[in-house]
């Protein structure tokens, strides 16, 4: 996978703070991810979420810490789906170009399995997508 428009360069402190507004700590693949990359454009983008409509969708930008533009960045997107669902705890990672979120489950103080949020909908609606955050990218393909 490729990553274009990644965010700008972060510490474990970083992680540290999000890993404490979480109230859960970060698996080891997306940490990676974040301190590698902090964000950006995937290629390829394109991932098929079993049993959501309108599939295949798209990964349209991964959100960062401390991104520029606010819809960007992790802890904006993680003040909207406290608000917007309530009742799941869950770490938005990535939107797809309709609005949706792909999220990290949050379980007794970690981050677990990638969830696709069917946000169009009161209190959204959640797809499983991959057992982790490698998992998940693994499944990015081209759009065919």
């Amino acid at each position: 996978m490729n990553i274009t428009d990644e965010g700008p360069e972060i510490g474990l402190k970083d992680i540290e703070n999000l890993e404490a507004e979480l109230k859960a700590r970060l698996t080891s693949d997306y940490r990676d991810f974040l301190l590698r990359h902090n964000g950006g454009v995937p290629t390829p983008d394109t991932i098929e979420v079993s049993g959501a409509p309108e599939m295949p969708t798209d990964v349209q930008f991964f959100f960062g810490i401390g991104r520029s533009i606010e819809s960007s960045d992790l802890m904006w997107n993680l003040a909207f789906i406290r608000e917007r669902c309530p009742c799941r705890h869950v770490l938005p990672v990535a939107c797809d170009s309709g609005g949706n979120l792909f999220c990290l489950e949050v379980e007794n103080g970690h981050t677990q399995q990638v969830v696709y949020a069917d946000i169009g909908i009161s209190e959204g609606r959640f797809y499983s997508v991959a057992p982790t955050f490698e998992k998940f990218i693994g499944q990015l393909k081209p759009y065919a």
